[in-house]
């Protein structure tokens, strides 16, 4: 088995499972600025603030407020398909 190079991870976490995402060119680019602002790699700072969100989305689980805000987005997505199904009712009628 070969030896692993690198510090190991603080929280004794083995972190082996890649994601990947596409940002668009100024986001890159202000990943980079930010990583380099803050000495740090940007493999890190995006893992970082994806680890962050994630604490903050389970908490807003915890509370309700993603069942609140998926009923929300239903509920603006039906009034939409709505206001195009009376908009072209009234077109083919008028």
């Amino acid at each position: 088995m070969k030896k692993k190079m690198g510090r190991p991870p603080l929280d004794n976490v083995v972190r082996e499972t890649k994601l990947f995402i596409k940002v668009s060119e100024k986001e890159a680019q202000e990943l980079e600025e930010l990583a380099i602002y803050l000495e740090i790699p940007k493999s890190t700072l995006i893992r970082n603030l994806t680890l962050t969100a994630l604490e903050d989305a389970n908490v807003f689980k915890k509370l309700g407020l993603l069942k609140l805000a998926k009923g929300i987005r239903k509920t603006s997505e039906a009034i939409k398909k709505f206001g195009e199904m009376k908009s072209n009712n009234s077109s083919i009628l008028g």
